[in-house]
């Protein structure tokens, strides 16, 4: 164990969701659309990774979690501002813009305000996000205190959204905190919370790492800042190089269904912000061909048959640095599907707007995630089996509230 300084902090559940994959593969789209405008990288000759280990730390400095709902995406608490205003963000590694709801935006009943915080500065310009569903945010800038998992960072640079669409009006998360590189921030030269953890040190080591459970087996998750908790995995890290220095972008040499190669390769993003494992419409349709009854659907996108005899196949494995990762088909296998009867959403989906893959949470599920900023590297290992518990009645009965409650609100996933 090092004595060097790791925290955590934790994670639930966002419960005002309403399956929408088609949508959501848009999102992701707009969201990774520079892709088109930058070079692909070139053959990235491969070496021999310093396997020197990251400082960790183990309990009782992780903290335990709560699940609030199906696993769509995640947050955790934040406080911004002298006044310590309490703020619930979407940690995403696949954006770099730290922004929340200002107190003159009409159409949020959380937002933050600067009036009250005597450590606020603002600053010049204006901010402006647009996502694949034609919803966008606008807003000024502005630097502050933020505190995240006791950590308080000085001068944080901040988006303070003053329109929103109305999409935006009941989501439970408040705004975003990007983890990716700084070179893909909405306004240049701008240093996100990890720069200034780095900057300002109050992390030793230089890197993150993230842990999500599922809602079947006890929910939450976990970011550590600063380490990665060994308790949480199984065997060695595979340490896998970083391609290109905007988002956590690696490369993928294979993927296979079960023993069955499937002859694809690709640069991928492993990204928190987004739900699914995304990947063009060939490499999707690759994949469900093997499995038996699934399907594209013009509605729902593509779904897979709710049978014990699919949930018994392997899944998908994923080829990085040599070693292979899983998607596993209980997390392929998701919510079923209303008015189609006897299937359920596939945790993969297609879209052709996207250059490369993107491997949001359906992968990191199964697969802990160290993010290496100092040498620019994602660590990977198979997460350990959560301990299994017989819910009881009052959780089965939290769930049934839960599912209806996503079945009346609005339709959004936020990447």
């Amino acid at each position: 164990m090092s004595d060097g300084k790791v925290f955590s902090l934790q994670l639930t559940y966002n419960p005002t969701y309403k399956h929408r994959t088609l949508e959501s593969a848009k999102l992701a789209s707009v969201k990774h659309a520079s892709l088109h405008r930058k070079k692909k990288p070139g053959f990235l000759q491969r070496f021999k990774m310093d396997n020197t280990p990251t400082p960790n730390v183990s309990p009782p400095y992780v903290e335990k979690l709560t699940d609030v709902a199906r696993d769509i995406q995640y947050y955790a608490e934040v406080e911004i501002g002298s006044d310590n205003q309490r703020m619930l963000l979407d940690f995403d590694t696949g954006s770099s813009d730290l922004w929340v709801p200002d107190s003159t935006c009409m159409t949020r009943r959380v937002t933050f305000n600067r009036a009250t915080s005597t450590t606020f500065k603002p600053m010049k310009g204006k901010f402006q996000i647009t996502y694949g569903d034609g919803s966008t945010v606008t807003g000024i800038l502005g630097q502050d205190r933020i505190n995240i998992a006791g950590l308080v960072i000085e001068n944080q640079s901040i988006g303070l959204a003053t329109i929103e669409s109305t999409t935006f009006n009941n989501d439970v998360v408040d705004g975003i905190l990007g983890l990716a590189y700084n070179s893909i921030c909405s306004t240049p030269g701008t240093l996100t919370p990890m720069d200034n953890l780095i900057k300002q040190k109050l992390i030793e080591s230089p890197c993150f790492s993230v842990w999500l459970g599922r809602s079947t087996e006890g929910g939450g998750g976990e970011y550590r800042f600063g380490g990665y908790d060994p308790e949480r995995f199984e065997g060695e890290i595979t340490w896998v190089p970083v391609t290109v220095k905007r988002y956590w972008q690696v490369k993928c040499d294979g993927l296979f269904f079960g023993d069955v190669d499937l002859e694809h390769k690709s640069d991928v993003i492993i990204d928190t912000g987004t739900t699914l494992v995304v990947v063009p419409t060939p490499v999707a349709q690759s994949i469900h061909a093997q499995i038996p009854g699934a399907m594209y659907d013009e509605t729902h996108g593509w779904i897979v048959p709710n049978t014990p005899e699919v949930a018994a196949l392997r899944g998908v494995q994923l080829v990085l640095n040599g070693v292979k990762f899983d998607v596993v088909m209980k997390d392929i296998m998701r919510e079923r599907v209303h008015g189609k009867s006897g299937y359920v959403y596939s945790g993969i989906t297609s879209n052709d707007r996207i250059p490369i893959w993107i491997l949001g949470d359906v992968f990191i599920k199964e697969n802990y995630c160290i993010f290496d900023v100092g040498k620019h590297r994602v660590g990977i290992a198979k997460c350990k089996p959560p301990i299994r518990t017989q819910p009881s009645i009052i959780q089965h009965l939290k769930d049934e509230i839960e599912n209806i409650q996503k079945r009346r609100t609005r339709e959004c996933l936020i990447l």
